[in-house]
């Protein structure tokens, strides 16, 4: 296998990596930057790899993955294009185009609508959770934070390779009625009053579920919670107003694959 060797920081090529740190340039490339053996491991498994950054010394570790460009690079080169504290020293570039083209709908699981999630560590942490408690299906509602955020593919786990990720672009209400005809029952998260607690709440293991979780600050849009079947909220300490939307929507989660599973 041959390899390629840049040597400066200044390079035109490693300039114009640099700049996928940004939504925009990811958005106008379709490639996005990811960091570390794991992350980069899934990213081939799933047929999504570039091109991989290595340093002379871990070269070792990237002969085994076949039509990928391997590119020697210096550790100045790696630093520039880290956003992590601690850099592991192997960068790699996604095809973001090819990403999405294979995200396919499973209508026979249940799903994550997420309206405006601002926070990343949020979103990953979301995305970690609905791959480990079944919730395959992940709709991103209004977007919010960019899915290929560095800090949101870091707090995923590379999970979002494993995951079926859609950003829905028209009316929120055409959207969940085209759920409803698929024959999954909406719940969503919110606080009044006229909720059911999620702990007196039955969860059938033949039923699909769409969960609606909102924004960190506004929450659920009323469009959402208006077009729900359910409402349901946590029983919390009443010295705290709230969780954490992650936090929430892993409760919520995993009561429902618990239930479903019969546990």
């Amino acid at each position: 296998m041959g390899y390629r060797e840049i040597n400066s920081s200044q390079n035109k090529y490693i300039k114009e990596l640099g700049k996928l740190k940004h939504n925009k340039f990811r958005h106008a490339k379709q490639l996005g930057l990811i960091e570390g053996l794991h992350l980069i491991s899934s990213a081939y498994d799933n047929n999504l790899l570039v091109e991989i950054l290595v340093t002379k010394d871990n070269l070792h570790l990237v002969n085994k993955y076949q039509n990928v460009n391997i590119i020697i690079v210096t550790d100045q080169i790696i630093s520039k294009l880290s956003t992590s504290v601690t850099s592991q020293q192997i960068l790699g570039v996604i095809n973001l185009a090819k990403y999405f083209s294979q995200q396919k709908i499973d209508y026979h699981q249940n799903a994550l609508i997420l309206e405006n999630i601002q926070d990343p560590g949020n979103l990953g942490t979301l995305l970690r959770t609905s791959l480990g408690f079944n919730f395959p299906n992940i709709f991103l509602v209004h977007n919010g934070v960019d899915l290929f955020n560095d800090k949101v593919i870091r707090a995923s786990q590379g999970s979002l390779f494993y995951l079926n990720i859609h950003v829905i672009s028209h009316p929120v209400v055409e959207f969940l009625g085209q759920l409803k005809k698929e024959h999954y029952q909406i719940i969503s998260t919110n606080l009044s009053d006229n909720s059911t607690f999620l702990e007196t709440t039955s969860f059938a293991a033949g039923q699909k579920y769409a969960v609606c979780l909102g924004n960190e600050g506004s929450g659920l849009s009323p469009m959402i919670l208006d077009n729900s079947d359910l409402n349901v909220k946590i029983k919390i300490n009443a010295k705290l107003d709230s969780l954490n939307v992650a936090q929430a929507g892993t409760i919520l989660m995993y009561e429902i694959n618990k239930q479903q599973k019969g546990e």
